[in-house]
């Protein structure tokens, strides 16, 4: 778009939404953060935003798997609202998907299938792959602390830094008319092996190789339409972890 632009944001204090909101400031965008119940959401005929990024969502596979009614009650019920009120007003709708919705095993990634699905023509959406540093209950934060239990030695994940997806989210925002209608992986295109990460960090306790059902073995982004526009992932988690010890 390269014009300066009002954006709404839901979930602004979540943990991408807390890196975002920033990062598209300093690239002379104007965020507003979207409070309450995301329910109940709704656009101000006096206060209409140029585009809305929608990220607010209850997150995490296995916290899904015990409460699936409120995930859905949140991630499609109030998505659905979103989706609603863009479309009434005509604004474009940046969403947060997941790397999940492209296996559905556990009600997370059926809610963000769902959302995919339900997806309106003025939207874009896009599917981070593993963010970290992460938030305080993500692995790569509980390796860092030494407070994991096992690790399993099968699984495979697309480590996405944070600055990273924010500049993956404003290559989006810039070509919004061009990926119209999409959803978009952001990731860095490549596997990690989550032992080896685990290694790097110190971790010595117990290692198993167990199918699990509700989680995805393996994930990776394709990170091809991104690429296209400009943009490129600049971090490597191994790089990261050397800084960090």
């Amino acid at each position: 778009m390269g014009l300066t632009m009002k954006i709404l944001m839901t979930g602004s204090d979540g943990y991408i939404g807390s890196h975002l909101a920033p990062y598209l400031e300093s690239k002379s965008h104007e965020v507003e953060q979207y409070h309450g119940d995301i329910a109940d959401f709704s656009i101000s005929d006096t206060n209409i935003p140029d585009m809305v990024i929608h990220l607010a969502a209850l997150t995490g596979v296995r916290k899904s798997i015990e409460m699936p009614e409120q995930y859905y009650e949140v991630n499609v019920m109030g998505t659905r609202e979103v989706f609603v009120a863009c479309h009434e007003y005509d604004i474009p709708v940046l969403f947060a998907s997941s790397s999940n919705a492209k296996e559905v095993n556990n009600p997370y990634a059926e809610t963000k299938a769902i959302n995919e699905k339900d997806r309106p023509e003025n939207s874009v959406g896009f599917r981070p792959h593993t963010v970290y540093p992460g938030r305080p209950d993500m692995l790569f934060q509980s390796l860092k602390r030494g407070d994991v239990k096992y690790i399993n030695g099968g699984h495979y994940r697309d480590f996405t830094h944070i600055e990273d997806l924010c500049a993956g989210v404003f290559t989006i925002v810039e070509n919004y008319g061009i990926l119209r209608g999409t959803v978009v992986d952001i990731g860095t295109g490549h596997t990690v092996s989550v032992l080896k990460v685990a290694d790097a960090l110190g971790y010595d306790g117990e290692v198993i190789f167990e199918e699990t059902p509700s989680e995805r073995a393996v994930t990776c982004a394709n990170i091809t339409e991104l690429t296209e526009l400009g943009w490129k992932p600049e971090k490597d988690i191994f790089d990261e972890i050397r800084n960090f010890k």
